[in-house]
């Protein structure tokens, strides 16, 4: 990729101060800088130079501009000012204070809920400008731009189109599929028409890598990304996440634009609702907890749950020990036994003489039948005494730690410094001259490389490769990007203008510049046969090297009917050439036989214009006569007078040109 020029410490039209960059891309270098004429921060993004030959990529930046100043939100970076300065095309645009959830995602996973409120606020943004009929068609984490005060403002929207059904506005399907393919719905993979659907897609798989620190799909080149998205199910989540935030993710990760949510408003509504529940069931479980019972519960339910009291019981006891108790009570004793404070459900304290329970109940008996004195209780019993104390040294053990975690922290730096050191794997690029696209794709796949096309003018075919860099032959790591240009053709030439000149000198003039010609003879009244009266494209326009310029020649005049009247009628016609004819017959009828004893019909000529007799004429010369006249172009009428015999006769108008 060649590097374009760092404009740190320059000035844009002697406003825009570029203090640092930033951030770049494919075709744009972002800098941080300062608007002196509104003394405010800003971030000025500049096209890079060897872009500014392409009109094609010229039109991209300034569509972003202009996409990014339609769609106005709180969610989305705001543009103040584009502009033309001798370092390139910029525009400016707010400069967000934070990093970029690319960033953020480098220091590991997004706590579920912390995700799902960026997933929000960035459903609510995209939202925005799908309602405005516009797709991002690139979002990702490196768009994404965190700010200090816990806002995110999506960015670049460089390669956004109208949603009118087609990938880049002009049609089904796209020759030219943009976007980043990690990121990529299987729709937009496919060349296929984009929708807000597919900016959902892009907003489920940064959701899945915020929650898993890591995307679901992780294909070694571009084509086993476009296939995973296309074939594979991405790996379930954990099962520790919140329910609720895994179905909405697999929901908008559907292979199907149908089975998504149709576009980011709707996706924000869920991930908003998601979160009202589970805010509900959190106090639901904390009321529930303060209502639980309490350390000192009544004896009773604590027999119900398997605590023995009284006479019999087999352990300590929690009240008294009775007759065959084997431990010491824990509230009261018998003589000699130590007592506790009641609590507020304990039973009475005992008095000091005051015989237990299980003495007053029955007494004891001896085999024979006599009773015995009644069992005193068993004495408290000592505890034995602790063992010595052992004379540890503290000090010494955290020096013994502090070494070991001295000596695998060196150990563990060598293996990373290993893994950093190891030479990267390597290839060597092909040769793309003379390839078309589909060539040069297929042989980077080959050669483990991605491509970055661009176009300009050249004398080579069209589509054919007239440049690359690095050079055919150079070794390079593995996935490296390969700045490949191709030919858009020989540049466009002005058109001359070649009309009211002949045919011969047009043709000399254009086929010298590369162009065809096409002839179409047209009447043209009052001009040279063989001279040009009209072209297209006209003059002063371009044209590609090889079209075709349709020229309108001249033709030879010729006679042409205009209109035809008969027996005692007359007729208003017009003229384009310079000269007319009157092409007439007549025939007698009754005694007259010869023509110079009858009295046949007239016929007068008038300027309709003016009303003026041009010329009087007879119509008794008999028929195929032809009478010729030179009055020019203009609106005449010719009036006839029925003769003193009976006669029928007939007219026709040609003109001649």
């Amino acid at each position: 990729m060649p590097s374009a020029p760092d404009l740190s410490g320059s000035a844009l039209d002697n406003r825009y101060e570029l203090h640092a960059v930033i951030g770049e891309g494919a075709f744009g270098r972002v800098y941080a800088g300062r608007d002196r004429r509104l003394a405010r921060a800003v971030a000025v993004k500049v096209i890079k130079p060897w872009w500014t030959e392409d009109p094609e990529w010229v039109a991209t930046f300034e569509r972003e501009a202009q996409l990014l100043a339609r769609v106005s939100d709180p969610g989305i970076v705001q543009i103040f000012d584009v502009g033309h300065a001798a370092e390139g095309l910029y525009y400016v645009a707010e400069l967000v204070d934070g990093e970029n959830l690319a960033d953020r995602l480098r220091r590991g996973r997004v706590p579920a809920w912390e995700a799902c409120a960026i997933a929000t606020q960035l459903c609510r943004a995209l939202g925005h400008a799908h309602a405005r009929r516009i797709v991002h068609r690139d979002v990702k984490p490196a768009n994404i731009l965190l700010s200090r005060q816990g806002r995110i403002k999506v960015g670049d929207f460089g390669v956004a189109r109208l949603a009118e059904g087609s990938t880049d506005g002009h049609g089904l399907h796209s020759p030219t599929i943009v976007g980043t393919p990690r990121y990529m719905a299987p729709e937009q993979g496919r060349g296929l028409p984009t929708s807000p659907a597919t900016d959902v897609y892009s907003v489920g798989v940064v959701l899945y890598e915020m929650l898993a620190g890591s995307p679901p799909f992780s294909g070694v080149s571009v084509v086993d990304l476009a296939l995973s998205h296309l074939q594979e199910q991405p790996p379930p989540l954990s099962v520790r996440l919140p329910s609720s935030l895994v179905q909405i993710t697999g929901r908008a990760l559907a292979k199907d634009p149908a089975d998504r949510y149709a576009d980011g408003a709707e996706m924000a509504d869920a991930l908003a609702d998601a979160r009202r529940r589970s805010a509900g069931a959190g106090r639901a479980r904390v009321a529930v907890s303060r209502t639980r019972t309490p350390a000192h519960a009544p004896r009773a339910a604590l027999a119900g749950a398997g605590f023995r009291d009284g006479a019999g019981s087999r352990g300590p006891g929690l009240s008294g020990g009775g007759a065959g108790s084997r431990g010491p009570a824990l509230s009261g004793d018998g003589a000699g036994g130590r007592r506790q404070a009641p609590g507020p459900d304990s039973a009475p304290p005992l008095r000091p003489h005051q015989p237990l329970a299980s003495d007053t109940a029955a007494p004891r008996r001896r085999p024979g039948g006599s009773a015995l004195p009644p069992r005193r209780p068993d004495a408290t019993r000592v505890a034995p005494e602790l063992s010595p104390r052992r004379n540890v040294n503290p000090s010494a053990r955290r020096r013994a730690a502090a070494a070991l975690g001295l000596v695998l922290g060196l150990v563990a730096a060598m293996a990373v410094a290993a893994v950093a050191l190891r030479p990267a794997a390597r290839t060597r690029v092909p040769a793309f001259i003379r390839l078309d696209r589909s060539g040069v794709l297929a042989a980077a796949h080959r050669a483990h490389l991605t491509i970055r096309f661009g176009r300009r003018y050249d004398a080579a075919a069209p589509g054919t490769v007239i440049g690359q860099r690095p050079r055919g032959g150079a070794r390079v790591a593995k996935q490296s990007a390969v700045q490949v240009m191709l030919s858009r053709g020989p540049a466009p030439v002005p058109v001359p203008g070649v009309a009211d000149g002949s045919l011969a000198d047009a043709k000399r003039s254009l086929t010298s510049l590369g162009l065809r010609v096409a002839v179409r003879y047209v009447p043209a009244p009052a001009t040279s046969p063989g001279t040009v009266v009209g072209q297209q494209p006209v003059a002063d326009h371009s044209a590609p090297v090889g079209s075709t310029v349709n020229l309108s020649v001249a033709e030879t005049p010729q006679w042409r009917p205009v209109t035809t009247f008969q027996s005692a009628g007359s007729g208003t016609f017009r003229i384009i050439g310079e000269h007319w004819r009157l092409a007439y017959n007549m025939g007698f009828q009754g005694t007259c036989t010869w023509i110079f004893w009858c009295s046949g019909p007239t016929a007068r000529v008038i300027d309709a214009t003016t009303g003026q007799t041009l010329t009087r004429f007879g119509l008794a010369d008999g028929s195929g006569q032809v009478r010729t006249f030179a009055t020019g172009p203009g609106t005449y009428e010719i009036k006839v007078t029925p003769g003193g015999d009976d006669a029928r006769w007939s007219a026709r108008v040609q003109d001649d040109y």
